[in-house]
């Protein structure tokens, strides 16, 4: 799994020094210089290398991945991963920079979610809720691609854009109380259970807004309004904070 500041490798989350230093400053410099305080840290610390040579690790349980990565033109340039043990070993090096202590808390929560993800994985009680989300989902699909069909019936034509993605990001928007990736899509993966709960309940009243609207032959734009009106209606019933959304989604 995959967030936009961490990843899980091998039962463990990690994350590297290209996203720290990104979130820092953005510069290339400052990846390069906090590379060289990386190495400084291993140095000092005493870390010791596993027979990999390339990763380090410290009886705090801190661990330090040596690897690389390309940029745009093709270039490969060195980097580190590390765990949130060895990100909290790192940022006690980082106060020259000045965007240091406002970064902390993002990933600080990055990791929590993370872990609490794996854990999900070996929770019976989040994997069964978790099927029952998908077949939710599965079932508001099925939903959107009849009414594609009725929209293009409508319309005379092929719809220039996919109504699933309309109908997810409106979905998103309505479910930020979880947390979001950087374009703003919800990690599933990452909720609670309780969270799951929410988000079928969601979507479900997608779907049968959805398909109330093709029983009653409503345009495809009314019937995008209604499911909208009647998502809001639901979060705020639940006691989410409303997201509001563009009236041109459609």
């Amino acid at each position: 799994m995959k967030t936009e500041l961490v990843h899980s490798y091998r039962g463990d989350v990690f994350t590297s020094s290209k996203i720290v230093a990104e979130k820092i400053s953005g510069s290339k410099d400052q990846h390069r210089n906090l590379v060289k305080t990386i190495e400084t840290l291993i140095e000092k610390a005493n870390f010791g290398s596993r027979a990999d040579a390339n990763v380090f690790t410290h009886n705090s349980g801190s661990v330090f991945r040596k690897s690389t990565f390309k940029n745009k033109q093709g270039r490969i340039y060195p980097m580190f991963e590390m765990n949130e043990q060895a990100y909290m070993y790192l940022v006690m090096q980082l106060g020259q920079y000045k965007n240091a202590l406002q970064i902390q808390g993002l990933f600080i929560s990055a990791f929590t979610m993370m872990k609490q993800a794996l854990q999900n994985q070996n929770n019976n009680v989040f994997i069964e809720t978790r099927n029952q989300g998908k077949l939710a989902r599965k079932n508001e699909t099925d939903a959107i691609k009849l009414l594609t069909e009725h929209a293009e019936s409508e319309r005379g034509k092929p719809m220039s854009y996919p109504l699933y993605s309309t109908y997810t990001q409106m979905t998103n928007k309505n479910i930020r109380f979880l947390m979001d990736t950087k374009e703003g899509k919800p990690l599933r993966d990452l909720a609670t259970i309780e969270q799951l709960g929410f988000i079928s309940v969601i979507d479900g009243r997608v779907e049968r807004c959805i398909m109330d609207g093709l029983e009653r032959k409503l345009p495809y734009k009314e019937i995008y309004k209604y499911a909208k009106d009647e998502v809001e209606k639901l979060v705020d019933a639940l006691g989410f904070k409303k997201i509001e959304t563009k009236p041109s989604d459609v």
